[in-house]
C-alpha cells in the first residue's frame, strides 16, 4: 500500500476529504517572519539557489545577523543567487536564519524542513556537501527535534546561475547520496521532485512510458531514503500549473505508467509526505483523484502524542 500524508501547498484548497494538518511555507532569504496559517504544523521550504533582488536582500536586517550567507553571494545584474552550503560557516548561519524566522513560534510546530542542494563550482563533491551539512543538522534537531530535513533534486536545464551546475539532479545522483547519507550516519533524507527529474533527463516536453520507466526504477533501491515527494503539472501557463492530464498531453497510456511506477517505488506500507505543487485547486483536486483512482491512500498527519 501506498500512503500519502498531505501537504497544503500555498493558500490552495485540497478535496473536501482530504484534511491537511501541514502548512507549505517560503522561509527565504528576504523574509523577515512567516505568513501565517491556522494549520496546526508547519513545512518550511527554505531558500533555493534562484535570483532575488539584490537590494532587498542586502537591506536585510534579518540577514545582516549571519554574514556567512550574505557574503556568499553570487551577483547577476540587480539580481543575487545565494551560493546553498558554500562551507560549514554558511551551515551554522542558515541554522541560525531559520531559528530566528520563527521566533516566538513553538517549536513543535516544525514538522518538515526542505533544503536545496548547492553548485558544483564551490561544492564538488556529495562528501563535502555532507561534512558542510553536518553542523547545520546539529543545530536545527536541536531547536526542531521533531522535524524531518529532506533535500530536494534540482533540475539544470533553463537554470539562470552559470557559475556551476546543481549537485544533485539525476537519478543517479539521487542513489549516490542517499548511499553517503547512510554511511554518514545524518538523518537527511530525500524529498523527490519527479517534474524536474524528469526534466533533468530528458530535454523533450513529451515522456514516453519507456522514460518514465528508466528514470524511476533504479531509485527503487534507496526508497527508504526518501520521506516525501512532489508531484505537479505544467502547462502554457508555465510550471506548476496544470494537472496530469497537461503534464502528459492528455496520454492516458503514458499517464497511467507513471502512476504504476510511482505506486511500484512507494508500495511498502511507509507513510510519505505528498506536495501538489500546483496554484490552481481544480488541479490539485484532478491530481488527487488519479492518485486514489491508482490506488494510492491518504491519510492524516499523526504527532507522536496522538498516536
Amino acid at each position: 500500500m501506498v500512503k500519502f500524508i498531505p501537504i497544503r501547498y500555498s493558500d490552495t484548497i485540497n478535496p473536501p476529504d482530504i484534511n491537511p494538518k501541514i502548512q507549505e511555507r517560503a522561509a527565504n532569504f528576504f523574509r523577515k517572519t512567516l505568513e501565517k496559517t491556522k494549520l496546526p504544523y508547519l513545512s518550511l521550504h527554505t531558500d533555493p539557489a534562484r535570483r532575488w533582488n539584490k537590494e532587498k536582500i542586502l537591506s536585510s536586517d534579518l540577514l545582516a545577523q549571519y554574514p556567512a550567507i550574505l557574503n556568499n553571494a553570487y551577483e547577476f545584474g540587480q539580481s543575487w543567487i545565494s551560493k546553498l552550503w558554500y562551507d560549514e560557516q554558511w551551515s551554522k548561519d542558515f541554522s541560525g536564519f531559520l531559528v530566528k524566522l520563527v521566533d516566538g513560534m513553538d517549536r513543535q510546530r516544525i514538522r518538515l524542513i526542505e533544503v536545496h542542494p548547492p553548485f558544483n563550482d564551490y561544492c564538488d563533491s556529495f562528501e563535502t556537501f555532507i561534512e558542510r551539512y553536518k553542523p547545520f543538522e546539529e543545530e536545527i534537531l536541536k531547536e526542531f527535534p521533531e522535524a524531518i530535513i529532506n533535500i530536494e533534486n534540482r533540475c539544470n536545464r533553463g537554470k539562470k546561475y552559470i557559475g556551476g551546475k546543481f549537485l544533485l539532479s539525476s537519478n543517479i545522483d539521487i542513489i549516490k547520496l542517499s548511499k553517503l547519507i547512510c554511511d554518514a550516519g545524518v538523518k537527511l533524507k530525500i524529498v523527490l521532485d519527479f517534474p524536474q527529474l524528469f526534466t533533468e533527463h530528458y530535454e523533450q516536453e513529451s515522456l514516453s512510458s519507456k522514460m518514465i520507466k528508466e528514470v524511476l526504477a533504479p531509485i527503487k533501491e534507496i526508497r527508504d531514503c526518501i520521506s516525501s515527494a512532489h508531484i505537479w503539472g505544467k502547462g502554457k501557463e508555465g510550471v506548476h500549473n496544470g494537472d496530469l492530464d497537461i503534464y502528459f498531453n492528455n496520454d492516458k497510456e503514458v499517464k497511467d505508467c507513471f502512476l504504476q511506477e510511482v505506486w511500484d517505488l512507494f508500495n511498502d506500507g511507509k507513510e510519505r509526505y505528498f506536495v501538489p505543487e500546483v496554484d490552481s485547486t481544480p488541479h490539485i483536486k484532478s491530481i488527487v483523484s488519479d492518485l486514489r483512482n491508482a490506488g494510492f491512500e491518504f491519510v492524516e498527519f499523526r504527532s507522536k502524542g496522538e498516536m
